[in-house]
This record gives structure tokens, sequence and C-alpha cells, in this order.
């Protein structure tokens, strides 16, 4: 079996190269078992989808296919099916799983202050952890956000120190523990 994930940027890619090992089973590898796919934004992956999909049904192996995508400002149900649109009249027997990252990547980071207390030791998360404002931080702007507590902050370079040390369990976006349930119901009933 392999895994296909379709993500929408870079950084996504970069996080998820340190998040998974920690959520797959053990026997599950990167680039033997699963692959990572980052594309140049919304257009190009949606653009990418259909292609995707026919090559991934010409493989002599069962595949299953994961698309991550970033809210933004849509209407999270609409881009879903939109995103389901894409898939279903293709897939034959491919399983796939859609994830909606509520707003953006930032918010899973801004779910888990303490993290990012460890990942930038200048940032003090007791200042902001218990506000009002970020105790959904998928309500948020996050990249935003992110840039004014932590202006050092930058995508890619933020992904890759966060990722190994995000908090699984406790993470205060609901987005993040939809992805991390989601992908082992997805992995359990198709592996």
């Amino acid at each position: 079996m392999r895994i296909e994930f379709l993500l929408e940027e870079y950084s996504m890619k970069v996080f998820l190269e340190n998040l998974l090992p920690r959520i797959l089973p053990e026997n599950i590898k990167l680039n033997e078992h699963y692959f990572l796919r980052s594309h140049e934004g919304k257009s190009d992956l949606k653009k990418s989808i259909p292609h995707k999909i026919r090559a991934f049904n010409n493989l002599n192996i069962p595949v299953g296919i994961v698309i991550l995508q970033d809210q933004d400002s849509n209407d999270c149900i609409l881009l879903k099916k939109e995103l389901q649109s894409l898939c279903e009249p293709k897939c034959n027997n491919l399983k796939y799983l859609i994830r909606i990252v509520c707003r953006e990547l930032e918010s899973w980071y801004l779910g888990d202050m303490d993290t990012l207390q460890m990942a930038y030791p200048k940032f003090n998360s007791k200042k902001y952890k218990n506000k009002a404002k970020f105790r959904n931080p998928d309500n948020l702007n996050s990249y935003d956000e992110i840039k004014r507590i932590i202006p050092l902050f930058q995508k890619v370079e933020g992904a890759r120190i966060i990722s190994p040390i995000i908090t699984i369990e406790n993470n205060k976006s609901t987005s993040f523990g939809q992805f991390v349930n989601g992908l082992s119901i997805f992995i359990q009933n198709n592996f």
C-alpha cells in the first residue's frame, strides 16, 4: 500500500516530514510507503488532482490519497466539496481523505503555545496562551498573528523547527486534531 499526500505548499511538506513519523505506525516509512507532494498554492494543487489520480489508478498497488489544503477565507464545507468533486468521479478504487487546515497551517502552531516558546525561546507563551483571542486558533488570521507575536517567524523554517516538538494530544486547534484523528482512522481502515 502507498499513501500520496497532496499538499498546498512546501511548508506543509516540511511540517509533515517531521510530524508523520510521530503519528504513523513505525512500519510506514517516508518515500517508501508514503510520499509528500507539495504544490505552488491552491490552484496548482487543484489542477494537479485529476492528473495525479489518473496516474495513481494505473499503479499496480493500492494507493490512498490524503489532500491537505488551507481554508484561508473560504467556506470550509464548500471547499471540501470542491475537492471531493475533483476526486470522486476519477478515484475508482482509490481511497482518499480530505482535510482542510482551518485558516492556515500556522493555526496548528498557535494551538500549542508552549511549543512555540520551545522553538522561539524569546517568545513568552504565558503572555498569550490564556488570552481569549488565542483559545480557538482556528478562528485567527494565524499567519498575521504569529508574525505579530514572533516577528522572526518564517513559514518554512517555522515548519522545520516546530514539527518535531509540537504536542499532538493537547493542541487547541480543532483542525489539527481532526487531521491527526482522521489520518489515524484512514490508515487503520485502509492499510
